[in-house]
């Protein structure tokens, strides 16, 4: 199991969500700092975002609890990167089932203005490009 941040908050993600490490299961949940949300094809685009958002990731640590006999395991990563010009710390947990695939994953970032920060940043990224399972299809 891939706990490598880099892999999973990766600008590139929205594009080739099948090159996430982990991948993403089909009803993949994300719970990030504001809400939840559902989907491979929504949280693979917010990892994308997040992934554009958080500059200069430098993961710290990686902590795993490899599950036994094929069940989910789980893992947290730690890392460092920047919202602007503000640092941040920040922890993914990460579930992955005996498939291999993540299942749920959780973002927590700290201190609160940079996490506020990233919240303004991630608004207005979803603005100009929205979830895909928030775009208007053209009638």
């Amino acid at each position: 199991m891939s706990l490598d941040v880099r892999d999973v908050l990766a600008p590139g993600a929205a594009a080739a969500p099948a090159r996430i490490r982990p991948p993403l299961a089909p009803d993949v949940v994300f719970h990030s700092p504001v809400a939840d949300y559902r989907g491979r094809d929504d949280v693979a685009h917010l990892f994308a975002k997040i992934g554009q958002c958080l500059t200069g990731l430098e993961p710290l640590g990686q902590f795993t609890d490899p599950g036994a006999g094929g069940e989910e395991r789980h893992g947290v990563s730690t890392f460092t990167a920047k919202v602007g010009d503000e640092s941040v710390f920040g922890a993914l947990v990460q579930h992955v089932d005996a498939q291999g695939q993540l299942t749920e994953a959780t973002l927590l970032l700290r201190p609160l203005s940079a996490l506020t920060n990233a919240v303004d940043r991630m608004r207005d990224a979803l603005s100009a490009d929205p979830l895909p399972s928030r775009r208007r299809t053209p009638q």
